[in-house]
C-alpha cells in the first residue's frame, strides 16, 4: 500500500528545493547583470572612441581644420603658440626683427587660416613709437596673432586655444618685436612668437608673453618700463637695418 503521506512529503520537499533554486539563480542573475552591461557599455564606448579619434586624425591629415570642422560641428583644439626652437634674448629679437615698435591695441579684427591647420586672429595697433623698421608714425598696422575661431561657409567652426600664450588686453600699450612673411606682406607677425610680445602699460612692471624660461623674459623680470626701453632703443641704434626672424 502507498503511504500518501510519505510520497507528501517527498513533493513538498522537492517543490521547496526548485523554490529555492530558483530564487538562488534570480538573486545571483541580479548581482550579475549590471555588471556586465557596464562592462559591455565601456567596451563599447571605448570602441566608440577609438573609432572617432581615427575619423578625426583622418579628417585633419586629408583637409585640415576645415574637414575636422565637418566631422565636429564645432571643432576645438589646443594650440601651443610657442616655438619648439629658437629661444631668445632682447637684442635677438632686436636684431633680426623687420621692425620694433611701441603701440596700442585698439581693435580686435578677423580670424585667419594659414595653411588649413592654425588659426591667427588679427589685431589693429596704432603706432605709438618707432624703435626701428619702416613704418610712419601715426600710422595704424595689423598684427595678427595665434589662436582664436573661424567660421566657415557651411556653418561649421573650428577653435584654437591658447592656454600658455595670453593675447594682448585692447586698450593695453605693448613693444613687439615683428616680422613680416612674403605671403601676407601686410600683416605684422611677432618675431619668436610670444617672445616678440611684452606689456608695458604699467610704468612700474614689464611683463613677457613668453615662457617663463625664455632668455627675453628672464632679462626683463623686475624691470621697470623706463629702463626696459631705453635698453630697447639703444639696442634699435645698434641694429638698426631689417632682420629676418624666426617663428
Amino acid at each position: 500500500m502507498i503511504n500518501h503521506k510519505s510520497v507528501k512529503r517527498v513533493l513538498i520537499a522537492a517543490a521547496i528545493c526548485l523554490v529555492a533554486a530558483a530564487s538562488f539563480l534570480v538573486i545571483s542573475g541580479r548581482g550579475a547583470r549590471p555588471q556586465d552591461r557596464a562592462q559591455q557599455q565601456d567596451r563599447a564606448q571605448q570602441k566608440e572612441s577609438s573609432d572617432e579619434a581615427v575619423a578625426l586624425r583622418n579628417a585633419l591629415r586629408r583637409g585640415g581644420l576645415r574637414e575636422a570642422a565637418k566631422l565636429k560641428g564645432n571643432y576645438v583644439e589646443e594650440y601651443n603658440a610657442h616655438l619648439k626652437w629658437g629661444r631668445y634674448d632682447v637684442e635677438s629679437l632686436t636684431k633680426n626683427s623687420a621692425a620694433v615698435i611701441v603701440g596700442r591695441f585698439t581693435k580686435q579684427l578677423d580670424t585667419r587660416l594659414l595653411d588649413g591647420i592654425a588659426i591667427f586672429t588679427d589685431y589693429e595697433v596704432a603706432l605709438e613709437e618707432l624703435v626701428k623698421g619702416d613704418i610712419k608714425l601715426g600710422q595704424t598696422i595689423v598684427v595678427t596673432l595665434p589662436g582664436g575661431r573661424i567660421f566657415f561657409e557651411d556653418g561649421t567652426s573650428a577653435e584654437q586655444t591658447t592656454p600658455t600664450f595670453e593675447h594682448p588686453l585692447i586698450g593695453h600699450v605693448y613693444t613687439l618685436f615683428l616680422k613680416q612673411e612674403a605671403a601676407l606682406p601686410s600683416v605684422f607677425f611677432l618675431s619668436g612668437g610670444p617672445q616678440g610680445l611684452f606689456d608695458i602699460e604699467d610704468s612700474s612692471g614689464v611683463k613677457s608673453h613668453g615662457r617663463p624660461e625664455d632668455p627675453a623674459t628672464v632679462e626683463t623680470k623686475g624691470k621697470n618700463r623706463e629702463s626696459f626701453m631705453k635698453n630697447v632703443r639703444e639696442l634699435g641704434r645698434k641694429w638698426p637695418k631689417p632682420g629676418k626672424c624666426c617663428g
